[in-house]
């Protein structure tokens, strides 16, 4: 019981890393790049396996990006 308990939370570790990790290269794209939500969007695609209901989960708000 102990080891699936431990098991539990370091998969709740690394998906919260890896979320963080996500977030992370967003940010860099988009200041770095100075690229919009769209853009972003289809780079995260090239470069991650995440589905659309994924990155709505990281809510990845961008706040001078008026063009979608």
């Amino acid at each position: 019981m102990n080891s699936s308990k431990n098991t539990n939370k370091r998969e709740k570790i690394d998906t919260m890393r890896m979320k963080d990790i996500i977030s992370q290269l967003a940010d860099i794209i988009y200041l770095l790049c100075n690229a919009k939500k769209n853009n972003i969007t289809i780079i995260l695609d090239q470069l991650t396996n995440l589905t659309k209901e994924e990155r709505d989960i990281l809510n990845l708000n961008f706040p001078n990006d008026t063009d979608e």
